[in-house]
Parts: C-alpha cells; sequence; structure tokens
C-alpha cells in the first residue's frame, strides 16, 4: 500500500463520525426528579383548610324511589355515604375519596384482626405533561445529529473515492489510457467496481461500531441490515453523480470539496426542511402539516444524503414507538424493508445508481462528439493564405490522399466569450503520410496545443474533421481508430503519469492495453528500456523521477506496440542534451518504419533534424509550411555575416559599401564591440562571391576574420512571432480604442 495514509484515512475517517453519532445518540438529558405526595385529608387540616371546607362525608340511608312515590312508612334502604370535595383543592377528591375506602376497608375485617395493620395508602407522582412536547423536539433534534455525523463522515468517503477520477482527467491519465486502447465502459466500470470495494470495507467497519455500541434504534431485530443497506446503497447512489459532475471540475481538490459540501448541504437542507412540518405536525396534530411532510420526503428522494438521512430518522422514530407501546405489550415494531416504511427509499437509491451509471458508461464524451454533424469537406478559400499551404489543401480536397494516413479537413475550433468569439484554429487542412514527421510550430497561444487536444478528442472541433485512413482505404475519425486496430501513440504537453507506480509498471500495464501478448511483454517493455537508457530508473517510483526522466517515460510508452500515428507534444523538454539524442534516434527510428509522426517543439534544432516537413502557426493559421529548407530559403532574411575586426571603431560605412556595391540590398543590423553583423539578400551565386569579396579585401577593410551562416529556422519562427505579436498588440489597441469613443 504506496498510499497508505490517504487509504488509513478513508476507511477511519467514517468509522470515527460513525463513532460519535453513536455516542452521541446514548447520551440523553437528564429529567427533572419531581418528589411523590402522600395523599390524605389531613393535607387540609389547618385553618384556612378547615374555613374553606376543601373536602368532607357524609352518611345516610338511600330509599328505593319506587317507595317513595308509593309514600309508604315501611322503606327497604342501603347504607350511603358521601365524599365532598372543593375544587380549588387539587387533591381534595383522591385524599379524602381513599379516605373513605380505608374505612369501608376495616369495617369488611374480620373482628379477630387489628384493623391498623390495614390501609390504603394513596401517593400522586408528578406526570411532566407540559414538558412532553420539549422531550419530543429534543429527541428528534438529537436523532438528527446522528444522522447528519453519520451522513457527513460518508460524505468525505464518497467526495475522497469519486475525484480519483477528476484527478485522472486533469493529469491526461484517463485520456492517455483511451488513446492506448482502454475503452470507455471498461473505464467507467472497472473504476466503480474497485471504488464500490473499496467502500465496502469502512461500511464494514462503521456497522461493526454500530452493532458494538448495541443501540436499539439501529440494532433491533432487522435494524442493523437496514442500516448496513443503506449506506452500501448511499454510496452505490452518489458515486455515478460523481463520475458525471467530474466533467465541471478543473482539480481534484475543488471536486473533493465540492462533493463534501454538495452532499452536506444538500442532505442537511432536505432534512432541516422536512424535520420542521414534521415537528409541528407532531405537536399541533394538524393534518395539512403532515400532508407537507409527506409531499416533501417523496419530492427529496431524488437526493441519496437525503435518503440516508431520512432512513436513519426512520429507523429512530420506529424504534421509539415500539419502546412506548411494548409497555402496554402492544408490538408496534414494522420491518424497514417493508414498502411503505424503508422499501421506497432502498428502490430509489438503487434505482438512481443503475440509471446514472448507465448513463456515464452509455454517453460518454466521445460519443456526444460523435454525434455532432458530419466533417464538412468542402474546400474554405483564404485569400490571404499562403500558396504552400493553399498547394496543400487543394491536394487534400482533390483526392490525391492515397499515402496519407492523418487528414485534417477544416479543423476549426472557436471559443464563444461575453464579448466576442474567439478562433484559436481556423480549417486548417493537412495530410500526413506514412513515413513522415511533421513539425507544428508556433508561438504561446499559436493553436498548437488546441489542434493536439482535438486530434487526442480532449476537446470538440467547432467546425471540421480529423480521420484516419484504415488498411482497406476508407476514413474513420480519428477517435474510432483503435476499434479498426490502428494504435495511436500520444505523449502529451503534460506527464500523464501515476506517481504511486513504477516506471516499470507503466510500461506493463500500456503494453497491456496495447494488446501486447502476454508473454511478449516483457521483452517489448525491456526494449523501450533499453532504447530510452532508463535502466537505473526503471523500477523506482515516478514521484522520485526528474523532469527529464519523467518525459523520456512517457515518450517511451507512446511507442508502445508500434503505432502507426504518432502525436508528441514536446516531447524532449526538460531533457538534457544526451537524452535528446536517444529520443530523437528512437522517434527517427519509427518514422523509418512506416509511423507518421506528429511533433510540436520549442526546439528549432530538433525540428530540423526529426521533421520532413513543418508547418509555423500564427494567430490559428497555418502561415508556411514545407521542408524545413524550404521554409529558410521563403521566408528567411539571406545570409548572415558577421565580420571581427582588428580593432574597435563604429565606422561601419566602408564595409557596408563594399557589400552594397556588390550586393544590393545589404543591410547592417548591429555591432557589439569588435563584433558587426550584417544580413544579405539571397541571390543565384551569391555565396561563393561573397567568399570572394570579403577575403580580397580583408586587409584593406581591417578584417581579423569573419563568418557566414545561411538563416537558421529559428530567426524565421521569430520572425514569425514577432508578427503574431504585433497583430495581437494592434487588436488590443484597437479594442481599446474602440472602449474609449464609446458615447456616454
Amino acid at each position: 500500500m504506496r498510499d497508505w495514509r490517504g487509504t488509513l484515512s478513508n476507511v477511519l475517517l467514517p468509522v470515527l463520525f460513525v463513532a460519535m453519532a453513536m455516542a452521541l445518540f446514548t447520551v440523553k438529558p437528564l429529567a427533572t426528579d419531581y418528589p411523590s405526595l402522600k395523599l390524605m385529608p389531613g393535607l387540609y387540616d389547618n385553618v384556612e383548610s378547615s374555613f374553606f371546607r376543601y373536602g368532607g362525608w357524609s352518611f345516610g340511608v338511600k330509599t328505593s324511589p319506587e317507595l317513595q312515590d308509593l309514600n309508604l312508612n315501611k322503606t327497604y334502604s342501603k347504607p350511603l355515604a358521601k365524599v365532598w370535595y372543593s375544587q380549588k383543592g387539587f387533591h381534595s377528591l383522591p385524599s379524602y375519596l381513599n379516605e373513605l375506602n380505608n374505612l369501608i376497608l376495616w369495617m369488611n375485617l374480620p373482628p379477630s384482626v387489628d384493623w391498623r395493620q390495614y390501609g390504603i395508602t394513596l401517593y400522586s407522582h408528578p406526570y411532566g405533561g407540559t414538558l412532553l412536547d420539549e422531550d419530543k423536539i429534543m429527541e428528534n433534534v438529537r436523532q438528527c445529529g446522528v444522522a447528519l455525523c453519520i451522513m457527513l463522515g460518508f460524505s468525505i468517503l464518497t467526495a475522497s473515492i469519486g475525484s480519483s477520477v477528476v484527478k485522472d482527467r486533469v493529469s491526461g491519465t484517463k485520456r492517455l489510457q483511451h488513446i492506448s486502447g482502454l475503452g470507455y465502459k471498461t473505464y467507467w466500470l472497472a473504476n466503480f467496481l474497485y471504488d464500490m470495494l473499496f467502500y465496502l470495507v469502512p461500511v464494514g467497519l462503521c456497522i461493526s461500531v454500530i452493532a458494538a455500541f448495541q443501540l436499539s434504534a439501529f440494532t433491533f431485530r432487522e435494524n442493523l441490515a437496514a442500516t448496513a443497506l443503506l449506506l452500501i446503497l448511499f454510496g452505490y447512489a452518489t458515486l455515478p453523480w460523481m463520475y458525471v459532475m467530474s466533467r465541471f471540475f478543473s482539480s481534484s481538490d475543488i471536486a473533493f470539496i465540492s462533493y463534501i459540501s454538495l452532499n452536506f448541504v444538500f442532505g442537511l437542507c432536505t432534512m432541516l426542511v422536512i424535520l420542521l412540518p414534521h415537528l409541528l405536525a407532531a405537536v399541533s396534530k394538524a393534518q395539512n402539516l403532515q400532508n407537507i411532510y409527506n409531499i416533501l420526503k417523496w419530492a427529496f428522494i431524488v437526493f441519496p444524503p437525503f435518503c440516508l438521512g431520512q432512513g436513519l430518522l426512520e429507523l429512530s422514530y420506529n424504534q421509539i414507538k415500539f419502546d412506548l407501546t411494548s409497555s402496554f405489550g402492544i408490538d408496534s415494531y414494522v420491518s424497514p424493508f417493508e414498502m411503505n416504511f424503508l422499501g421506497w427509499i432502498f428502490v430509489a437509491m438503487a434505482l438512481q445508481g443503475t440509471v446514472i451509471l448507465l448513463l456515464r458508461v452509455l454517453l460518454h464524451w466521445d460519443l456526444l462528439q460523435k454525434l455532432r454533424s458530419h466533417c464538412s469537406i468542402s474546400s474554405t478559400v483564404n485569400p490571404s493564405e499562403d500558396e504552400d499551404v493553399e498547394v496543400e489543401r487543394k491536394r487534400l480536397f482533390g483526392g490525391r490522399t492515397q499515402n496519407d494516413i492523418l487528414l485534417l479537413y477544416n479543423l476549426r475550433k472557436c471559443y464563444r466569450g461575453f464579448s466576442k468569439r474567439n478562433t484559436a484554429v481556423k480549417d486548417i487542412s493537412l495530410g500526413i503520410p506514412r513515413g513522415e514527421c511533421f513539425g507544428l510550430l508556433g508561438a504561446n497561444g499559436a493553436g498548437k496545443s488546441t489542434t493536439f487536444k482535438m486530434l487526442t478528442g480532449d476537446i470538440t472541433p467547432s467546425g471540421g474533421c480529423a480521420v484516419i485512413r484504415t488498411p482497406t482505404g476508407s476514413e474513420m475519425d480519428i477517435l474510432s481508430a483503435s476499434s479498426e486496430g490502428i494504435l495511436i501513440g500520444y505523449c502529451p504537453q503534460q506527464d500523464a503519469l501515476d506517481e504511486l507506480l513504477t516506471g516499470w509498471e507503466h510500461l506493463y500495464y500500456y503494453c497491456s492495453l496495447r494488446g501486447v501478448p502476454i508473454q511478449c511483454i516483457h521483452k517489448v517493455a525491456g526494449d523501450l528500456v533499453s532504447r530510452f537508457h532508463l535502466d537505473a530508473h526503471i523500477n523506482k517510483l515516478v514521484k522520485t523521477y526528474s523532469g527529464g526522466t519523467k518525459r523520456k517515460l512517457s515518450t517511451a510508452l507512446a511507442l508502445v506496440g508500434k503505432p502507426q500515428v504518432l502525436l508528441l507534444d514536446e516531447p524532449s523538454s526538460g531533457m538534457d542534451p544526451c537524452s535528446k539524442r536517444y529520443l530523437w534516434k528512437a522517434i527517427m527510428k519509427e518514422v523509418q518504419d512506416g509511423c507518421a509522426a506528429v511533433l510540436t517543439s520549442h526546439s528549432m534544432e530538433e525540428c530540423e533534424a526529426l521533421c520532413t516537413r513543418l508547418a509555423i502557426m500564427v494567430d490559428g493559421s497555418f502561415r508556411c509550411l514545407g521542408s524545413p529548407q524550404h521554409i529558410k530559403n521563403r521566408f528567411g532574411d539571406g545570409y548572415s555575416v558577421k565580420v571581427w575586426l582588428n580593432k574597435e571603431t563604429s565606422n561601419h560605412g566602408a564595409i557596408l559599401d563594399y557589400l552594397q556595391l556588390h550586393f544590393p540590398g545589404t543591410q547592417f543590423k548591429e555591432q557589439r564591440l569588435n563584433l558587426q553583423e550584417y544580413r544579405v539578400p539571397y541571390g543565384w551565386g551569391c555565396l561563393p562571391e561573397l567568399f570572394k569579396v570579403l577575403e580580397n579585401h580583408k586587409v584593406l577593410l581591417q578584417i581579423k576574420h569573419y563568418s557566414i551562416s545561411e538563416t537558421t529556422l529559428e530567426q524565421v519562427f521569430i520572425n514569425f512571432a514577432t508578427q503574431q505579436q504585433e497583430t495581437s498588440s494592434s487588436a488590443q489597441e484597437s479594442s481599446t480604442n474602440h472602449h474609449h469613443h464609446l458615447p456616454v
């Protein structure tokens, strides 16, 4: 267990919250102990009582009503005793009545019995009738607190588990796995199965804690099984919701906090909303409040946190009712599995989990992308388009793409803002044949990363499409390439590596995804380790790797399985020069074996070493396209002439005059100490003549030595990047002026 701290906290936190909840449930408010009162007439023997006559007796005989009507002298009668009392004496009636009962008892005792040994003693123990409603409210609040404690513990647990898929997506691990052949259904179902199995561990521990406390509300008869099912179904219903919402978070930490907040707030708010009418209905016996309670209970059943909290409360209510009625010999216990009790809560959570999980598995992001409008293959004419870019577009739409394996048709991406629409990629069209390494260059913000994200499926194109040519000659969406057995290797700009795995475990896993036979995995992985010189680090955890070593491993993962298409986003960033050579050698070998590669890099040396063709992007469109030499010839400034003089001087007029005499258009660039630099335009036979002029006039011009070099690809790139910056500055200035001239 490499992340034992995180695992331990996930397991123990819910157990801690459940233990706190059980402890809270065992704590009951202290009841007020009122003394009992012995009831007898002596309570009213004082002077005041005698004056007001709080009670008394009268004795006589009762004549039958029939005989009274006949007015006979002979009557049938029976003894009569009456108890008199005043309502001002709260205990006068039972006191005087009990005294009479004692008299009757003594009169009926045998003569041989001592009457003083017998008697009826009456006590009054106060009943807190006015406190019943307050106790009922406090009991409800206490039970609600127990439910909230348990709900908070399991909200933290599910949030921690659910945020892992956000981490996979943000780090790029999920996308890399999909490109490597992992199906979406497999990914989500495997995640759900693993997460549920892990979730069951703390659930089992929590059930053990509940059983240890032996609280009848959660352990009596079927209550323990119902509590366990509530906790299990809470995870079953909550995790798919988190999978669905994972797309909306850009950080796993934010997702974790948001999941906890949503679970707890939804649970707390719904329970408080439903608790108020429930308490008022219990106190006032109002039927309309009970109806409101029933309606809200059904309306909130769509929220798993409410189902968990309400289920725990219902178990408590059921047990309280049973405890009250059992003293009268009535068994009012209701099985929690009955449909009219907790059955609907169980069904609701089971349905939610199943339906949302099916939606998450079936309606994945790439499927939604495929449901967009079909790819447009009509050529888009751009008047300002470079001639080489136009030729490539015409070649594509003219159907001359038999050798191309990767084709981009009018690929376009627009972002809609509040005030304007920003176009990041503007209708680029490109075909890359097998055995070619194509370089994609551009300054930051030019559209390179957006293009790569569209190729890998991270974002949906606003227009156009990227397709792969299958071995049968048909074209299909690049996202479906793996279904036709076409492997795409992808090295993302940010390392999509799991820091808790070793380099060897990464290679083994991705070899399995690529379909490498088990018996060949060791050989394939070992070959990549040797090619990238990873032997010293391959068995270490990735979190111990340097930045350059991580890039080597990321590139090695892209080469697993001999892919037909390679997408390499700045693969050599952070590498030392020696490691770069190993990387270049590996990429060139793949290209020579027939792989088509797309490479982005800020190293012009790397592009010249690897790329057969390249394009420079400016403001989302191709400004030039062709081989490195072709681009330097077309867009270069000519030759760079650097002259070192015998002594420092600011007089460069003589050298400039000589150069302009033989090479019209020569420009003076700069001077640093005794070094002067000139730019000589291209011309037929210019280079030999340039050497001749400088060599013949070295002494006259006081030249110590000189160098002549061709304009580098880097200089061409800088020129285009400068154009982009100037365009952006002009647009920003224009926007600022526009706002300044708004009417007031």
